[in-house]
């Protein structure tokens, strides 16, 4: 397979904010297939009074994948080739400052030590004394700590670290509480494990799972009107907190 990459920053539409092409072509007679990204700001969902999908097939045959307010393929590249290139002038800039301490017969400075590694991110961190801890950043940490505290029948942990704060008052606020979520939980676990899971499987690609990014920063996935008649719960709200992003509810 023969891969070749290019990329362009002109729209091609009224709703293209930046795009980038990807082109694929299989030696042996087979047409060559073209991927390009656009970037389309989310607020675009919100406006238009038809549903935009997240990919398409353009009339020439090309494959279109749209981006909400996200980073390109070719920008990530760029992104991630500036924190390499930084990374590198960090590492020479402490070996010069370690030899210039060595010749002088001083103490090595703190700036001239190896940083230490970056602990990689957790969703789901279980600690030394078995206490589990729940972090999302996106809202597929979300669904994937919800997932997870299903399976593991954690519904303490689901309630007091993944819902948000907002969800569990109102909850509260119409006499409910824990012990009425944690049964809510038990009644409804398959269900909701067999759309989380679908939704989970296609977060990132296709048509059946959409995902609106609100004006207020929450998140909203739901499935496809063709797909959502199969499940019961079909929608999962996400909304962001000052410790990260939590559960605003399923529906």
């Amino acid at each position: 397979m023969r891969r070749r990459d290019r990329t362009s920053s002109r729209s091609r539409g009224p709703f293209l904010a930046g795009v980038g092409a990807l082109a694929f072509a299989v030696l042996g007679g087979c047409e060559t297939v073209v991927t390009e990204y656009h970037r389309r700001p989310g607020f675009y969902k919100l406006a238009s009074e038809t549903e935009l999908k997240n990919e398409s097939t353009s009339y020439d045959g090309r494959r279109l994948v749209f981006i909400e307010d996200g980073v390109l393929p070719s920008e990530a590249a760029e992104i991630e080739a500036e924190r390499v290139a930084k990374e590198e002038r960090a590492a020479k800039e402490r070996d010069r400052l370690r030899r210039a301490a060595i010749a002088a017969g001083q103490p090595i400075p703190p700036e001239a030590m190896e940083p230490k590694p970056r602990k990689a991110f957790e969703a789901r961190e279980v600690l030394d004394d078995g206490t589990v801890v729940f972090r999302a950043v996106f809202p597929e940490h979300v669904i994937g700590n919800v997932m997870s505290c299903l399976r593991n029948q954690e519904y303490v942990e689901l309630w007091e670290q993944v819902v948000a704060e907002s969800t569990r008052r109102q909850y509260s606020a119409d006499g409910g509480g824990l012990e009425e979520f944690v049964g809510w939980c038990v009644r409804n676990r398959s269900e909701l494990m067999m759309s989380l899971n679908r939704m989970s499987f296609g977060y990132y690609g296709g048509s059946d799972v959409i995902i609106d990014r609100l004006p207020d920063r929450s998140v909203r996935v739901r499935f496809s009107p063709q797909l959502g008649s199969r499940f019961k719960f079909r929608e999962v709200s996400v909304i962001q907190e000052r410790d990260g992003m939590k559960l605003g509810g399923i529906r």
